[in-house]
């Protein structure tokens, strides 16, 4: 196996990833003819990477397409577009205990998808993961995107804890949107 390439790597909008980003630099950094660019939100972006904070959508699907191997934050329409672009993806779950999230709710979803991602949760596997998704590029193409939410909807219904927790968990995603996106008096004006 090769390393990849062209990487693109998308950590989401709601917070800082440097755990992840910091492995990308060090990647980055080790393969000088690789090119990593990294949809980095609020966090920084240390050189070697390119990239951009945020990204219309368009683009942001243009730019997984062509590349050879994406690396993602465990968010569901990330996961839903690199699955759709014919990638397998490495997935490296937000954790609470690393500050990353408000809870692991990401674990729960990397967990549902099973072998359909390449998951990663101890960064230090970075370069291993990247040459088993550029291995796998093709293997996830589908034309119906419906059938592959329908399949991972399966996957969680699948798990009893997540049948009782449902009502909990739909109100914790949203408080995990809400809550930061508002002006809090304990938090700095």
């Amino acid at each position: 196996m090769s390393a990849p390439s062209s990487i693109v790597a998308i950590i989401g909008t709601k917070g800082p990833f440097p755990r992840l980003v910091d492995a990308l630099a060090a990647w980055a950094d080790a393969h000088p003819d690789a090119r990593v660019w990294v949809q980095h939100g609020e966090g920084a972006l240390p050189a070697p990477l390119d990239g951009a904070a945020l990204v219309p959508r368009a683009d942001l699907r243009a730019r997984v397409a062509a590349a050879d191997a994406v690396v993602c934050h465990a968010g569901s329409g990330t996961v839903r577009d690199a699955l759709v672009a014919g990638h397998v993806p490495v997935v490296v779950p937000r954790r609470a205990h690393h500050g990353e999230h408000v809870n692991d709710h990401q674990v729960e979803l990397v967990e549902a998808l099973g072998d359909r991602i390449i998951r990663l949760d101890d960064v230090a596997g970075l370069d291993d993961a990247l040459q088993r998704a550029a291995a796998r590029r093709g293997e996830a193409r589908t034309g119906d995107a419906a059938a592959l939410l329908d399949a991972l909807r399966g996957d969680l219904e699948a798990a009893p804890r997540h049948r009782r927790a449902a009502p909990l968990w739909t109100a914790l995603r949203a408080a995990t949107w809400w809550l930061p996106a508002q002006k809090h008096r304990w938090t700095a004006k």
